[in-house]
């Protein structure tokens, strides 16, 4: 990530409130986003991140809390008139206009002249990747040339913030892929702040600086991609982002810097305190991640720690095998990840084995 976080604050949300009737939308929204920063709204549906995408955008009006863009306050400012323009999950492209008009469609009302209005277009047009596509009836495009002329559609307008409701959701896995990756460059290339909804947890964790993963109208946490995932603050996050093994764990005893627990199957174990985030009153566990478990062949020593194993279940994908395998005699399964590299072989269910995974890896909920 090259986002720097001494930027200047762009959006800033001051105990944000949203009730539609008795419903509670949004709850006390409180954060920061920097200029220059690709930003996502991360959660499952009725979370609330739509809901908060649109109070930045002013087609939803907040119940109370404050909501500034570039220092100002949005109280009174209307949708039309904000910094901002959005992309919608549904592209909104009109068919029966060409490439062109679809892009150049927010510049009716502008003042320039027509030879600077077009030039605009092209200008727009190249910064996507469709260059010479001007003339084309949109009704004619994929579904990824239609995504990128919503893009340019935006763009053109040379607002302060662009908002991204979903935008990739209708394309398929591969384009989808793709596009990840063009809406990264576009964004460094013209530098201004993307805010992005998603429910899908791997496209918030490729595209993103920064991360608010959201559940029942509050964020339950914003940090980095790699904090999220590695350093998950509840069992629920971590539950949400990635595949993340739980194992029982009892807790022995706590100082100011470490926690000492038994967990089930994996033993006694000393954490930092930073492993161990705010409690919140659950039944303790230690998460670990499946690349974190590795299995050791033939007489290959452990780095750190090992565990006894039997497999219960083979998951092949090709480039990876994932093994579902009981710890040490007991009833906890965890699911561990292997590459599948030349002479390495994928093994059999029943299979007794030898897990290796360090204490660095777990994180303690509790």
């Amino acid at each position: 990530m090259t986002f720097s976080d001494d930027r200047p604050t762009m959006i800033e949300f001051k105990e944000v409130h949203k009730y539609y009737g008795d419903y509670h939308a949004l709850r006390g929204i409180n954060g920061t986003i920097k200029a220059g920063e690709f930003f996502s709204l991360l959660g499952p549906s009725g979370c609330g991140k739509t809901t908060l995408l649109r109070t930045i955008a002013g087609f939803e009006d907040i119940s109370s809390g404050v909501i500034m863009i570039d220092g100002k306050d949005m109280a009174s400012v209307a949708a039309n008139t904000r910094p901002t323009n959005m992309v919608f999950q549904s592209y909104a492209i009109f068919p029966h206009m060409t490439v062109e008009e679809n892009v150049g469609f927010g510049l009716r009302k502008d003042p320039r002249s027509k030879e600077e209005k077009a030039k605009a277009v092209a200008e727009s047009l190249d910064m996507v990747g469709l260059k010479g596509f001007g003339k084309r009836a949109a009704h004619a495009l994929s579904g990824g040339q239609r995504q990128r002329v919503a893009l340019a559609r935006a763009l053109i307008l040379k607002p302060k913030v662009l908002l991204l409701d979903e935008p990739l959701s209708a394309l398929d896995k591969k384009m989808r892929e793709h596009m990840q990756v063009e809406l990264i460059k576009l964004q460094r290339q013209v530098g201004i702040t993307f805010i992005l909804v998603t429910h899908d947890q791997e496209e918030a964790l490729v595209m993103s600086d920064r991360i608010a993963v959201m559940f029942d109208g509050e964020i339950a946490q914003l940090a980095d991609p790699e904090t999220l995932y590695r350093r998950p603050a509840t069992k629920k996050v971590a539950d949400f982002i990635g595949t993340m093994n739980f194992v029982p764990a009892d807790i022995l005893s706590e100082s100011g810097n470490s926690v000492d627990v038994d967990a089930k199957g994996l033993g006694r174990v000393t954490l930092d305190i930073a492993q161990a985030p705010v409690k919140s009153g659950d039944s303790p566990v230690v998460g670990l991640r499946p690349e974190t478990l590795t299995l050791l062949y033939d007489d290959q020593k452990a780095p750190e720690r090992e565990t006894a194993g039997v497999i219960d279940e083979v998951i092949y994908f090709g480039d990876m095998t994932y093994y579902d395998v009981y710890l040490g005699g007991t009833d906890v399964e965890v699911r561990l990840s292997m590459r599948n590299v030349p002479g390495r072989p994928v093994l059999d269910v029943g299979t007794k084995v030898r897990v290796a995974w360090s204490p660095s890896a777990l994180v303690l909920f509790r």
